[in-house]
């Protein structure tokens, strides 16, 4: 549905109905520019920016200072990436009409895009709520101010946008929602928020709602990826898995190229779980997470570091699981998704035995550019390398995420280590980027 006010539309709808509200609109204005405005409006129902632009320029000319006209060509600026000329217009159409929501919703748009939070939220508190719901607002603020640091706040504006959908089941962009529902699940989770469980609730309803084409299955797989992010919060961690549960059982991204992520997704939990237990040392540890790392490595020379990696921990296990295989099993039973990267390597290890499956881990050892020593220092310096990993032990790492400190077992994320999100990517390449 589309929002209107004596002044400009702002939300497209379809076209018919669209199209007959212009004409409502556009017949309240001086004959000078009611065509071109008529004209101004379809191109930007088309998307069709550069020449809305001309259109409101030449608008301009003919009435100087008309607020419709200066929040038009705001809007059209920043819908074409150009936010800091879009201020100069958006605050002249605002200073003439001050008590026009659209404009200045806008206006608080184009400063979030400068990063300019701190203004941007003075002008979307003194709206607060606006007197017709409009897409953008509650998103765009949130997300300013967050990046003040003012997540309780933020987490109250998000829950806004989802709140009117619970209600009245109105989508006006799906992309729109969707982001305000996992920044509402992320702050919940860091938070501790006990409105988690409802929120999740209500998010799994909207997923049975939406159409699951391509696009959202690629949001759906980026929204659990940047979820999984929030694992280090214990409490986090059912609700997580509850919600991987569901999009498997509901097979959203059965048939997507995203798939792998449910798999992932799991891994992710269990790493944080292994990490934490003190049934599982930390020579397993570091096993459990190379192998989860291997089989993500690409062919490019970027992964060659985490093939090494995870070559070397196979050959420290061929020692290791000798005097440990009751370990082993403890795993398979506790952690069945990590340990389903470990099964075909336990099942060469079977069929070559121990000091053969040394000597091939060797042998492809040896294909790498990285390893110009002979064979008998090579097979010295892993002797070497498993006693040193053999007598590491794990050490607690404690960290704080905003007023809650916790406790993790093992080292903290390095850049070069695989991303905790499960995507495959090393830390720094994912979501380290920051």
């Amino acid at each position: 549905m589309a929002e209107q006010r004596e002044g400009m539309i702002t939300v497209r709808s379809d076209l018919g109905n669209y199209m007959e509200q212009i004409d409502q609109y556009t017949a309240q204005l001086p004959l000078t520019i009611r065509e071109q405005m008529r004209q101004a409006l379809y191109r930007e129902y088309e998307s069709d920016y550069e020449a809305q632009e001309a259109l409101c320029r030449e608008m301009l000319e003919a009435v100087p200072g008309n607020p419709d006209v200066l929040s038009m060509l705001g809007r059209c600026l920043l819908s074409q990436g150009r936010p800091q000329e879009a201020v100069q217009y958006l605050e002249e159409a605002h200073s003439a009409d001050p008590g026009e929501q659209n404009t200045a919703i806008s206006l608080g748009q184009a400063y979030q895009m400068l990063k300019e939070y701190k203004k941007a939220v003075q002008i979307f508190s003194e709206i607060d709520t606006p007197a017709e719901h409009h897409p953008f607002f509650y998103t765009a603020y949130g997300d300013c101010l967050e990046n003040l640091g003012q997540k309780e706040k933020a987490r109250e504006i998000y829950r806004k946008e989802v709140t009117h959908w619970e209600e009245t089941r109105e989508i006006l962009s799906v992309d729109i929602l969707d982001g305000c529902f996992v920044r509402t699940l992320y702050l919940d989770a860091l938070m501790g928020a006990v409105e988690l469980t409802v929120d999740l609730g209500v998010y799994k309803r909207f997923l049975t709602k939406v159409t699951m084409d391509a696009n959202m299955q690629r949001r759906l797989a980026q929204n659990i990826s940047f979820l999984s992010t929030a694992l280090t919060v214990r409490t986090f961690r059912i609700p997580f898995r509850s919600l991987i549960r569901e999009v498997e059982e509901q097979g959203y991204l059965l048939d997507s190229e995203q798939y792998f992520i449910i798999e992932n997704a799991y891994r992710s939990v269990e790493s944080y779980e292994y990490h934490e237990d003190n049934a599982v040392s930390a020579m397993m540890e570091s096993f459990l997470s190379a192998e989860s790392r291997a089989p993500m490595a690409g062919a490019g020379d970027e992964d060659t570091d985490a093939k090494l990696t995870a070559l070397s921990y196979e050959w420290y296990m061929t020692r290791y699981i000798e005097n440990h295989g009751e370990e082993m099993i403890y795993v398979s039973e506790k952690y069945p998704h990590t340990y389903m990267r470990t099964v075909t390597f336990l099942d060469q290890l079977q069929m070559l035995g121990g000091e053969g499956m040394r000597k091939a881990i060797l042998d492809k050892l040896e294909t790498f550019d990285d390893i110009k020593v002979p064979r008998d220092a090579l097979e010295a310096g892993m002797e070497e390398a498993y006693q040193k990993a053999l007598r590491r032990k794990k050490e607690p790492v404690y960290l704080t995420e905003g007023n809650v400190t916790y406790k993790r077992t093992g080292k903290k994320i390095l850049p070069n280590d695989p991303c905790p999100c499960g995507s495959g990517k090393k830390y720094k390449k994912c979501h380290g980027r920051k």
